[in-house]
C-alpha cells in the first residue's frame, strides 16, 4: 500500500480559507509533485489546487490540472445526458426521485460544477418505490453489480452499464462509465446504532434545482447542508473518507458564514440530534482547512461532548492514511456516541471481530472493471480466498493500534499530562531510595552497637525535626518555588541520609536525625501543591491515587530489594564482613534518592507572581479543614503505630504470620487508593470521604468487638484499606479549595496539624492501652471515626464551600 506523501500536508495548507500558506508549493521538486498529484487524485482534491492556487503551480503541473480540467468537464456533460436518460426512465415508471449530492451540491459546495469530480449519479426513491427505480434502471441497459450486498449501506447495490471501458491511469477519463445509485434511506440506523430525528421531512421539503439547461429535484439547502454532513460522518465511521468531502463542507460553512437567514432556518428545521452530528462534521472541516463559521455553529461545536473533542484533538487528521494503512481510529468516535452497553458492544464487536464472509463475487465486484470479461470458477475462488486472507490480514494488523490508541484516548481523558508523570518519576525514585535507607538503617545501627533506646531517641528526634520543619518548608516553597524546593529537598536529604551512614558517635546522630526530620519534612509539604499544580479540578484526585499508589508499590519494592541488597554486595565486592556492606547498601540507596533530582530538574510549574504570594492563608474554609483533619488524624495515630503489637501480643501471633497481614494490608492501601478516584467521581470529595472514614470506623469497631482468626487480619486489612482512601480524597479536597498562591503554605499547616494529633494520639493511646486495654481504646477509636467523619461531612460540606474560581487558580487549577 502507498505511503501519504510528506508533502499533503501542504496541500492541505494551502487550500486553507483562513491564513492560508502556498509558500511550500512553490519549493517541491518535480519527483514530489508526481506523488503528491497521484495522492491528491485519489483525495479528489487536484482540481480544487489548480483552481486555488495557479500562480504557486510549476508549468508542467498547471498543464496537467488543466487537462484534468478539460476531461472533467467532458464528463460532467455525459453525466448530465445520463441523468436526463435515466430521469426519464423514472419518470415512464411513475417513480418520484431527488438527486443526492454530485451536481445537485452547486453552487454551495464548488465553484463551478465541472470542476468537483464525480464518478455516479446518486437518486434518492423512497423505500416502497426503490425497487420498482431499479427495475426502470435496468430495462435502460443497466446491470446490478452483484455481490455487495453484504456490504451495510443505504443504497441498492450499484447499477452500471456494459461497456468495453479500460482503466488508462487517467481519474478524469470522460469515457469513464457514470454508474447509478438508488438510495431508499438517509441514514442507515440499523448498522450505526444512533438515529438523527428529523430525516423523514427531507423528502416533502425537497425543492426544484436549476443548472445549465435543465432543472432536477433536490434537498432544500437546509437538509443538503444536513446530508453532505451526514454523508461525511458515515464515510468516517466506516472509513474511506475524502478530503474533498471536508473541502466541500468547508467552502460551504465559509461562504455562508455570514447568512443569518440561512442558519436561523438551520436551526428551526433541524433537531438537536441532529445538529449534533453536522457539528462534529463542522469541527472537523475548520480544523483541517481553516474555514469561518457562523456563531450559532460555533455555539453548537463548543457544546459536543468532551469524548467527541478529545477525538477530534487526537485523531483529526487520521481519516486520510486510512487508504494507506490498517486505521479504526474511527471506532472510538463513533463508541462516543452511542448510549447503551449493548450498541456499544454490538458495534465494538463489528469494527474489530467481522465475522461475515463476503460472497464469491464480491471481490470481482470490487475490483473488476465493466464489461463481459469471462473468467473461469477456479480463478473466482482463488481470487476470492486471496481476497478473504487479505481482509483477515488487514483486520488482525489494525486490531493492536486500534486497542492502543483506545487506551491513550481514554488515558487523556484523565487530564494527567507529561509533566505529571516526570513528577511520578521524580517520587518514585525518592520513595525508592528512602524504603531500602529506612529499612536497613537500624539493623545497619544495630550492628554497630547501637541499642534499642538509642533507636527511640534518635525516632523521636527525627519526629520532632518533622513538625519543626513544616513551617519553614511552606516558607521555603514559597520563597523559590516548588521545582526549587523539591531540588534542594532532593539534594538535602540524599546528602543527610549519607551523613548518617558514615557517622558512628550518639551527638552527631541525633543531630542528623533531628535535620534529616526536618529536610523530609520539605518533601511532605511539597508532595500536595506539586501534584495540585499538575493537574486539574477533575484529575486531581486520579493525581493523587496515582502517586500514593505507586510510592506504596515502589516502597514494597524497596523492601525486597533492600533485604537482599547487602547480601549481593557482600558476594560482589572484597570489603570485610560486617557492617561495611550494609553501609555500602544505603550509600546506593542514597544515590537513588539523589537520581530523582535528574527528572525534578525538568519538572515546570506556573510561576506564582510575587505580589500573589501567601506564607500562611487563612479563611472559613481552611480553619474548618484543619479541624476536621485534626480530628481524623486522632484517629490515625492511635492505632497505626501499634497494630504490630496488638497482633503479637494481644492476639499471640507469630512474626512470620504478622509480616503477611502487613503484605497484604500494603496490597489493599494501593489498591483502595487507585479506586479511590471512581468513589469521589460517584459520590463528591466530602461524601465520599465521609464514607470512607464511617468504613474504617467500622473496621476498628470490629477489632474492638474481638474479632479472633481470619477476622482480625481480614478487619486490619479492610480498616488500612479504607483509612488511605481518604487520602486522595482529603490532599484533592484541600487543594481544590486553594490557590497556587496558598497551596504551599497551606500544605504546611496541614501536615502540622497531622503531626501534632498523630503525637498526641500516639502518646495518649500508649497509656490508654497500658491501664485500659486493646477493645476499649479501639472502641473509643471506633467512636472519634464516626464523629471525624459527621465533622468532615458538616463541615467541609460542598454547598457551604464551593469550588474557586479558575480565574483564581491560574493554569493550576
Amino acid at each position: 500500500m502507498a505511503n501519504i506523501p510528506h508533502s499533503f500536508p501542504v496541500v492541505i495548507s494551502a487550500l486553507k480559507f483562513c491564513n492560508a500558506d502556498r509558500r511550500a508549493l512553490r519549493k517541491l521538486q518535480d519527483s514530489e509533485w508526481r506523488e503528491l498529484l497521484l495522492f491528491c487524485d485519489r483525495m479528489h482534491l487536484t482540481i480544487p489546487l489548480g483552481r486555488t492556487c495557479p500562480d504557486d503551480l510549476p508549468y508542467s503541473v498547471r498543464s496537467r490540472i488543466n487537462q484534468n480540467l478539460s476531461d472533467n468537464a467532458e464528463r460532467f456533460e455525459r453525466i448530465k445526458t445520463v441523468y436526463s436518460r435515466v430521469a426519464g426512465g423514472l419518470r415512464e415508471a411513475d417513480v418520484e426521485h431527488l438527486i443526492l449530492k454530485g451536481f445537485a451540491q452547486w453552487p454551495g459546495y464548488a465553484e463551478d460544477p465541472r470542476s468537483r469530480v464525480q464518478s455516479d449519479i446518486d437518486f434518492f426513491c423512497q423505500p416502497e418505490s426503490v425497487f420498482r427505480a431499479r427495475d426502470a434502471v435496468l430495462a435502460l441497459g443497466y446491470k446490478s453489480l452483484d455481490g455487495l450486498e453484504h456490504v451495510a449501506s443505504d443504497h441498492l447495490p450499484p447499477l452500471i452499464r456494459k461497456s468495453s471501458w479500460e482503466w488508462r491511469g487517467n481519474s478524469y477519463d470522460p469515457e469513464m462509465p457514470v454508474s447509478i445509485e438508488l438510495h431508499f434511506r438517509f441514514w442507515d440506523e440499523t448498522n450505526t446504532h444512533f438515529d438523527p430525528k428529523g430525516l423523514d421531512q427531507f423528502w416533502f421539503r425537497r425543492i426544484e434545482g436549476h443548472l445549465d439547461n435543465f432543472s432536477f429535484p433536490a434537498l432544500d439547502p437546509v437538509d443538503s447542508l444536513g446530508y453532505s454532513a451526514l454523508h461525511m460522518l458515515r464515510h468516517l465511521l466506516y472509513g474511506g473518507m475524502h478530503a474533498q468531502q471536508v473541502y466541500e463542507l468547508a467552502w460551504f460553512l465559509h461562504t455562508n458564514a455570514e447568512n443569518e437567514a440561512f442558519w436561523k432556518n438551520w436551526r428551526e428545521l433541524h433537531d438537536d440530534s441532529l445538529r449534533y452530528l453536522e457539528a462534529i462534521c463542522f469541527r472537523l472541516a475548520r480544523d483541517w482547512f481553516a474555514c469561518q463559521l457562523p456563531e450559532q455553529v460555533e455555539k453548537d461545536i463548543a457544546c459536543l461532548s468532551t469524548s467527541v473533542h478529545r477525538w477530534c484533538d487526537k485523531c483529526a487528521g487520521s481519516q486520510i492514511d486510512i487508504f494507506c494503512r490498517p486505521n479504526k481510529k474511527a471506532l472510538w468516535l463513533h463508541l462516543s456516541l452511542l448510549e447503551s452497553f449493548r450498541d456499544k458492544r454490538a458495534v465494538f464487536c463489528r469494527h474489530l471481530f467481522p465475522m461475515r464472509i463476503p460472497p464469491v463475487k464480491a471481490h470481482w465486484v470490487q475490483r473488476s472493471i465493466p464489461g463481459d470479461r469471462q473468467r473461469s470458477p477456479l480463478q473466482i475462488r482463488a481470487r476470492h480466498l486471496a481476497y478473504i486472507i487479505s481482509r483477515v490480514v488487514y483486520h488482525v494488523r489494525a486490531f493492536p493500534p486500534t486497542l492502543w490508541h483506545g487506551v491513550r484516548l481514554m488515558w487523556s481523558a484523565n487530564g494527567l499530562g507529561k509533566e505529571f508523570f516526570v513528577f511520578l518519576a521524580t517520587a518514585l525514585l525518592f520513595t525508592l531510595g528512602m524504603s531500602i535507607f529506612f529499612l536497613l538503617y537500624n539493623l545497619y545501627l544495630l550492628d554497630r552497637g547501637f541499642r534499642e533506646n538509642f533507636l527511640g531517641l534518635m525516632t523521636s528526634a527525627m519526629a520532632i525535626g518533622g513538625i519543626a520543619g513544616t513551617i519553614p518548608a511552606g516558607i521555603l516553597a514559597q520563597r523559590i518555588g516548588l521545582r526549587k524546593t523539591l531540588l534542594v529537598c532532593i539534594t538535602l536529604v540524599a546528602i543527610v541520609s549519607a551523613s548518617r551512614a558514615l557517622v558512628v558517635s550518639e551527638a552527631p546522630l541525633l543531630c542528623l536525625a533531628f535535620i534529616g526530620g526536618t529536610v523530609t519534612s520539605v518533601w511532605a509539604v511539597s508532595l500536595p501543591p506539586a501534584i495540585a499544580q499538575l493537574t486539574c479540578e477533575k484529575s486531581r484526585p486520579l493525581g493523587f491515587s496515582i502517586v500514593f499508589s505507586s510510592s506504596i508499590a515502589i516502597g514494597i519494592l524497596g523492601g525486597l530489594v533492600g533485604g537482599q541488597l547487602p547480601g549481593w554486595l557482600a558476594r560482589i565486592t572484597s570489603v570485610a564482613s560486617g557492617g561495611r556492606p550494609m553501609q555500602l547498601a544505603l550509600l546506593i540507596s542514597c544515590g537513588i534518592t539523589a537520581m530523582a533530582a535528574l527528572p525534578a530538574f525538568r519538572l515546570r510549574f506556573t510561576p506564582v507572581p510575587v505580589r500573589e504570594r501567601v506564607l500562611f492563608p487563612h479563611s472559613p474554609f481552611l480553619i474548618r479543614f484543619l479541624i476536621a483533619i485534626g480530628v481524623w488524624s486522632l484517629v490515625t495515630g492511635a492505632f497505626s503505630p501499634f497494630f504490630n503489637a496488638y497482633f503479637s501480643h494481644y492476639l499471640r501471633m507469630p512474626v512470620e504470620r504478622i509480616g503477611t497481614i502487613f503484605s497484604g494490608s500494603q496490597l489493599s492501601m494501593m489498591f483502595a487508593m487507585l479506586l479511590a478516584p471512581a468513589v469521589f467521581r460517584k459520590f463528591g470529595l466530602p461524601s465520599g470521604i465521609m464514607y470512607a472514614q464511617l468504613a474504617t470506623a467500622i473496621c476498628l469497631g470490629w477489632l474492638a468487638l474481638g474479632a479472633s482468626g481470619l477476622g482480625a487480619p481480614m478487619a486490619y486489612i479492610a480498616y488500612t484499606a479504607f483509612q488511605w482512601m481518604t487520602e486522595p480524597g482529603i490532599y484533592g479536597l484541600l487543594m481544590n479549595h486553594m490557590t497556587p498562591a496558598e497551596q504551599s503554605g497551606a500544605s504546611a499547616l496541614n501536615f502540622l496539624v497531622i503531626f501534632g494529633s498523630q503525637a498526641i494520639a500516639a502518646a495518649v493511646a500508649g497509656a490508654s492501652l497500658s491501664r485500659f486495654g486493646y477493645p476499649a481504646v479501639l472502641a473509643a477509636t471506633a467512636s472519634l471515626a464516626l464523629g471525624a467523619a459527621f465533622i468532615f461531612r458538616v463541615l467541609l460540606d460542598e454547598h457551604s464551600f464551593p469550588l474557586l474560581r479558575r480565574s483564581r487558580a491560574g493554569t493550576g487549577l
